[in-house]
């Protein structure tokens, strides 16, 4: 044993281990930098937009789409009904292929309500999966210019007014072709909440590096149905199950830029299904980034490890007693290596904290950075042919 520490001594005091804090060091300060830029915007707590001085724009038309959900449609008409809104802006209820009763309990809500547009999704056995089909029938359905996009599962808020008119003031400038605005979760499950949250932080971020925001929540959404028809819409990805809102937006993107609305925020219950397919559709750089992204978080748990190694072997290693400058260098070095990880985590922790605080539970940030290393990892495994055969049995 003391033959190995005196080896070990004189390298933890070397050019190389110093090179290897330093360079731990720069990773975990250069982690930071990136992280905090694409992040701005998050620490600024504006979650609601009630009482905000924004008029609904007019030409607009709101789509809702929903299956098996009559009490959920239900909620969201009555709300309109209830805003003021039913002279201003058009609401469109798409039933996605229901099998229950909601087809028949809309149909009442459109006897009272003269002014409400249903849409009935015919059955598609190769189109059950997704909801391309009824939002592309949806947007048929109107003859407004502008629409927002939302689901039955999502809460209407309290103020449509606001809402609706901080979602589509972007689309007044003729240079931004989408809309996108920020989902609060709902739901008990944390299996569900955490994927939604990872999601909607990687769409954040990779909007402010001036990217697609893949990932996102696609469920709070503001476009030209004119750029939607002319671009021909979902016609290159409706194989895809999932997706629709970056898959959206991705097209729009050939009309113009996409914005992201932060104080739009809308509440959702329920979890999102995301098809794997989704990955073959998505752009190169849209990839790379997400390659990018786990290659980051590779990096930086190794810079933890170099720096964790290089702090223990100067406390417990290196013998302290005696003056000795050059020792002392190297150690202040292991210090600033440890410092810049813990300094770079810190920061992190905040922002899942405060990001999962306003849109779920707070608590969900003490998980999600397990689940972000497991899903790097699952992400790489290969899924397994389920017609293969085990490989003893050749």
């Amino acid at each position: 044993m003391n033959a190995w520490i005196e080896q070990v001594v004189p390298w933890l005091t070397s050019p190389v281990a110093s090179a290897l804090l330093v360079g731990s060091a720069l990773v975990s300060l250069t982690t930071l930098g990136l992280v905090a830029f694409a992040s701005r915007g998050i620490w600024s707590l504006k979650p609601r937009v009630e009482g905000a001085p924004v008029k609904a724009m007019r030409d607009l038309a709101l789509l809702v789409v929903g299956r098996n959900a009559a009490g959920r449609f239900e909620e969201w008409i009555e709300a309109f009904a209830a805003s003021g809104l039913t002279q201003v802006v058009e609401l469109v209820v798409i039933d996605n292929q229901s099998e229950d009763d909601t087809a028949h309990r809309i149909e009442q809500l459109r006897l009272k309500y003269q002014w409400l547009v249903v849409v009935t999704v015919p059955h598609s056995d190769r189109f059950w999966r997704t909801r391309k089909l009824a939002m592309t029938l949806g947007i048929k359905a109107t003859k407004r210019t502008n629409a927002v996009w939302a689901d039955a599962a999502t809460i209407p808020p309290a103020d449509l007014t606001a809402w609706l008119g901080a979602l589509v003031a972007p689309l007044e400038d003729r240079g931004v072709a989408g809309v996108w605005g920020p989902v609060r979760v709902q739901d008990d499950r944390a299996s569900t909440r955490i994927p939604m949250h990872a999601g909607q932080l990687w769409a954040w971020m990779r909007q402010h590096f001036g990217g697609l925001p893949t990932s996102l929540i696609p469920v709070n959404l503001a476009f030209r149905t004119t750029d939607f028809m002319e671009l021909k819409g979902f016609q290159d990805s409706m194989h895809v199950d999932g997706g629709e809102g970056e898959l959206l937006l991705g097209v729009l993107q050939q009309k113009g830029r996409v914005v992201l609305v932060e104080q739009a925020v809308v509440g959702r219950r329920g979890g999102i299904e995301r098809d794997p397919k989704l990955r073959e559709v998505r752009p190169s750089g849209e990839q790379t980034a997400l390659i990018l992204g786990f290659l980051g978080l590779f990096l930086s748990d190794l810079a933890g490890l170099v720096a964790a190694l290089g702090l223990g072997g100067h406390l417990w290693l290196v013998q302290a007693e005696g003056l000795n400058p050059l020792r002392d260098f190297y150690r202040d070095q292991a210090f600033f290596a440890a410092g810049s990880w813990l300094l770079l985590h810190g920061v992190v922790g905040s922002l899942l904290v405060v990001h999962c605080a306003r849109f779920g539970r707070w608590t969900d940030a003490l998980r999600m950075p397990f689940w972000l290393r497991w899903d790097a990892i699952r992400r790489r495994i290969p899924q397994r042919d389920p017609m293969a055969k085990p490989f003893w049995k050749g």
